[in-house]
């Protein structure tokens, strides 16, 4: 099996099915499966999923236990020499899924742990495919915790953002959860995802360790596989709400407590707790 396509599905069922039906209208010259698992879902996707698409391979646990974990499940069972994880709020426009493969296999790319593809909007607009990662030291800077810091440690960092490009692949930190292309290789020496994330940042600190923990990696954006994100496609309103938010900085604060030290997560755990409870929304 070449590549096993994995999706979370939480309560979207329709999108869930659309993306799945993308996947198999579009993929040629390799072989697929489709894994989805679900997290508990209360609009009846099992049962729909199952009757649309009874090939797939649908796990259904009995709760819902966070993006990066069902994906972990998922990466279990799964029988392909890679794994592409795709959001069920998004859809391939072109052969993405052998594009990637291609890349991957070829041997000068042999270095390339995890990739991603060029990602819209449903309006044809860029989307986010992949970003720098977080810098604790812009961190400081912006907030009152400069105070308790040498000038030096940050007077000199600015803002750097990854400019997407439509021509040769690039590298880049990481690569967006919404289609994460990663080797099974690389989960066999790394592991999956980090189980303190329960949403969000589990896509950032997957990279991180694989540049942490395999000498020479590469993490690359390759632009010619063409992916619709939609977003927020299991909740488009719960985002804005303090739950949300809360899950959120939680995410973050673990994220640069692996990456900058127990106090950098700490320090950005109570900025955000003030910004949620505090300032007006």
């Amino acid at each position: 099996m070449n590549v096993s396509v994995i999706f979370v599905n939480y309560n979207t069922s329709q999108l869930t099915q659309d993306a799945i039906q993308s996947v198999y209208q579009k993929t040629k010259g390799i072989t697929v499966e489709v894994i989805v698992v679900d997290n508990a879902s209360v609009d009846n996707s099992v049962e729909a999923i199952k009757t649309a698409f009874p090939e797939v391979t649908l796990i259904a646990n009995k709760k819902n236990v966070g993006f990066g974990r069902a994906n972990n499940i998922g990466m279990q069972v799964a029988k392909g020499d890679y794994f592409f994880l795709l959001n069920t709020d998004a859809y391939l426009i072109n052969n993405a899924i052998e594009i990637l493969f291609n890349f991957m296999e070829e041997k000068e790319n042999a270095s390339v742990g995890i990739a991603g593809g060029h990602m819209f909007r449903e309006n044809g607009n860029n989307c986010i495919s992949s970003a720098n990662f977080p810098n604790y030291k812009l961190f400081v800077k912006g907030s009152f915790w400069k105070h308790f810091y040498k000038k030096t440690f940050y007077i000199n960092e600015v803002p750097k953002a990854v400019q997407p490009r439509e021509s040769n692949p690039y590298q880049v930190d990481y690569v967006s959860g919404a289609d994460f292309f990663i080797r099974r290789s690389v989960i066999d020496e790394i592991g999956g995802f980090n189980k303190r994330f329960f949403l969000y940042y589990e896509e950032t600190e997957l990279c991180l360790r694989l540049t942490r923990k395999i000498k020479d990696s590469k993490i690359m954006i390759v632009p010619n596989a063409h992916v619709v994100h939609i977003g927020q496609g299991s909740d488009t309103a719960g985002v804005k709400s303090r739950k949300f938010k809360m899950i959120f900085l939680k995410s973050k604060a673990t994220y640069f407590s692996i990456q900058n030290g127990i106090m950098a997560g700490l320090f950005v755990y109570i900025t955000g707790l003030i910004n949620i409870y505090y300032h007006k929304q």
